[in-house]
C-alpha cells in the first residue's frame, strides 16, 4: 500500500480477548443440535423419580421405535448407547474366546472394547480395494479361511462417512451365515441412510444379524445415553437376558418416547442440512488442498488427507477440533496423523469460519 500506516499493527499483538472460539468438528453429535422438546416435558420428568421404571415405560419405548425403525418390539434390546449394546454383545454374548474381522479404517472403540473383553482383532484395508465387488470378495476369502466369531461393519462408515450398498451387506450376511459367524451392522449414523439400505428389515429373516442403532447422532439425543440393538426374536431373547437391570434410565425412556411422537420435520430437516453442509465443506477443503476419502454426501463425518502435515494439529492452532486419523491406526496401518475426520457444523456462520481459518492457515505455509 502506497500510504503509511502504523507498522506495529501487522505484527501479532497480545490480548486477553481470544481472537477464536472453538469450532468442534470432532465429536459425534447433531451439530444442528436437538428436537424441539415441550414444556411439559421438564414436569413429566420429575415424576415417579423415585422409581427404576415399570415394564409399561419400557413397553411403551419398545413399541415407538420399532414403529419407527420398522420392525417387532420383540426384536429390539435397549441399552446405554449403542456403546453398552457393545459391550453386551462382546462381553455376555459371545463366548471367552473370540475373533473379530472388520474393515478399516472404522469405529475404534468398538475394536478396543472387544480387545478388553479378551477377543483379537484383523481388518482389511478398505483402500486396498478399487469396489465394492473387491472387497466383498476378499471378505469372502478371509471368512472361508478362518471364520472369526464376529464380523463387525459400521454403516455408515465411521470416520469416512462411506456407505456400503444393502446388497453388498446381504451378501456377507448369508456368507458370515454358511460359516456360523455373526455379523453386526453398527448404524450409530443410521438416520442418514434410506430405508433400504438399512438391514434393520433383515434381522427379522437371519439369526446371525444384529444391527445397533442409538439416539445420539442423528436422532440429536446424545445426552439420555440411549442405545438399541435390533435382532431376530431368536437372538434378541438372549440378548434381553443379558441386559443389565434398570437400563435404560427412566427419564432416558421419556425423552425418546416424547420424541419419536413428537419428531414433526426435525429428521428430515437434519438430513437435508447435513447433506448441504457436507457438500459445501467437501468443496472448501478442496479449494484449500486437502483431499476429502471416499465418502456419501449424506452422512456428517468425513475423513480428510493432508500429504505430510498433521492435519488435526493443524487445524487446532486455529481452534479447530477434529479427530486424528491416528486415533483409527489401530483398525487401518494406512491412516496416520495426516488423515482426520471431521463432522460437518450445523450453521453457515460455523462453515465461513472454517473457510477463514483454513484459508489463514494455507496462507501461512504458502508464505
Amino acid at each position: 500500500m502506497n500510504i503509511q500506516i502504523n507498522e506495529q499493527l501487522g505484527q501479532e499483538q497480545s490480548s486477553y480477548v481470544a481472537p477464536y472460539y472453538t469450532l468442534d468438528c470432532a465429536l459425534g453429535i447433531n451439530s444442528l443440535g436437538a428436537p424441539k422438546l415441550s414444556p411439559e416435558l421438564g414436569a413429566e420428568l420429575l415424576k415417579e423419580v423415585d422409581l427404576y421404571y415399570c415394564h409399561s415405560h419400557l413397553a411403551e419405548l419398545a413399541t415407538n421405535t420399532a414403529c419407527y425403525v420398522g420392525t417387532k418390539p420383540e426384536q429390539l434390546t435397549f441399552t446405554n448407547g449403542s456403546l453398552g449394546a457393545l459391550e453386551l454383545i462382546f462381553n455376555k454374548l459371545l463366548p471367552k474366546e473370540k475373533s473379530m474381522l472388520g474393515v478399516g479404517p472404522q469405529f475404534v472403540e468398538a475394536v478396543s472394547e472387544f480387545q478388553i473383553a479378551g477377543g483379537t482383532y484383523r481388518s482389511l484395508n478398505m483402500f486396498d480395494y478399487w469396489n465394492e465387488d473387491e472387497l466383498l470378495h476378499a471378505l469372502k476369502a478371509e471368512l472361508k479361511s478362518n471364520p472369526p466369531t464376529i464380523v463387525y461393519i459400521d454403516n455408515p462408515n465411521n470416520p469416512t462417512g462411506l456407505i456400503y450398498t444393502r446388497t453388498t451387506l446381504m451378501e456377507l450376511c448369508r456368507a458370515c451365515n454358511e460359516v456360523g459367524s455373526i455379523l453386526l451392522i453398527d448404524e450409530a449414523y443410521g438416520e442418514f441412510l434410506a430405508v433400504e439400505e438399512s438391514m434393520i428389515g433383515a434381522t427379522a429373516e437371519f439369526d446371525n444379524l444384529i444391527v445397533l442403532r442409538t439416539f445420539s447422532k442423528g436422532l440429536g439425543l446424545a445426552g439420555i445415553r440411549l442405545g438399541y440393538a435390533v435382532s431376530s426374536k431368536k437372538l434378541a431373547h438372549y440378548l434381553n437376558q443379558s441386559v443389565l437391570p434398570f437400563a435404560p434410565s427412566l427419564p432416558a425412556i421419556k425423552v425418546a418416547n416424547h420424541v419419536l411422537c413428537n419428531m414433526g420435520t426435525y429428521l428430515r430437516d437434519t438430513q437435508e442440512q447435513t447433506q448441504t453442509y457436507k457438500v459445501e465443506l467437501m468443496e472448501l477443503l478442496s479449494e484449500h488442498g486437502i483431499e476429502v476419502m471416499p465418502t456419501s454426501i449424506k452422512t456428517p463425518i468425513l475423513l480428510a488427507y493432508m500429504k505430510g502435515v498433521d492435519l488435526a494439529g493443524w487445524l487446532k492452532k486455529a481452534e479447530i477440533l477434529t479427530c486424528s486419523g491416528s486415533h483409527f491406526h489401530v483398525t487401518c496401518q494406512e491412516v496416520d496423523e495426516q488423515y482426520t475426520r471431521m463432522r460437518v457444523v450445523g450453521n453457515r456462520r460455523d462453515l465461513v469460519q472454517l473457510d477463514q481459518r483454513i484459508g489463514h492457515l494455507t496462507s501461512q505455509i504458502n508464505a
